[in-house]
């Protein structure tokens, strides 16, 4: 995402401000304030400290926001799992990994318990 595209999403999803209420604060006009969110007009370092200062966050904040809507799906569909897609949503790739070893664990301690079950009958 660009920096414009940050700003927007913070503006409409965190701080619920419209383009003419950003324009009013910053002294520019509607149109030069949307410039900035679609990505028209490059944005000085300045700019982005009024707007930080707007929303009451950092500049890093808005340069590096990801929106919490966003997730992540990672479908696997390797042996063992029969076919079947199964999605972790939010997960990082390690986490994924860590879940899918928990799992290969888990059912390596069913298939032992099972055997136990069978060998006692």
């Amino acid at each position: 995402m660009k920096v414009g595209d940050n700003i927007k999403s913070i503006r409409e999803n965190e701080k619920k401000l419209k383009q003419d209420e950003m324009g009013k604060a910053l002294g520019i006009s509607t149109k030069a304030y949307s410039n900035i969110e679609n990505n028209i007009t490059d944005i000085t370092l300045s700019r982005l400290y009024e707007i930080a200062e707007i929303f009451e966050c950092t500049p890093e904040y808005i340069l590096n926001y990801q929106d919490k809507a966003t997730f992540t799906n990672h479908f696997n569909n390797y042996d063992g799992n029969n076919g079947i897609n199964i999605m972790y949503q939010g997960c990082t790739p390690d986490q994924v990994k860590n879940l899918e070893k928990q799992i290969s664990e888990s059912k390596e301690k069913i298939e032992s318990l099972k055997h136990n079950v069978r060998s006692k009958n």
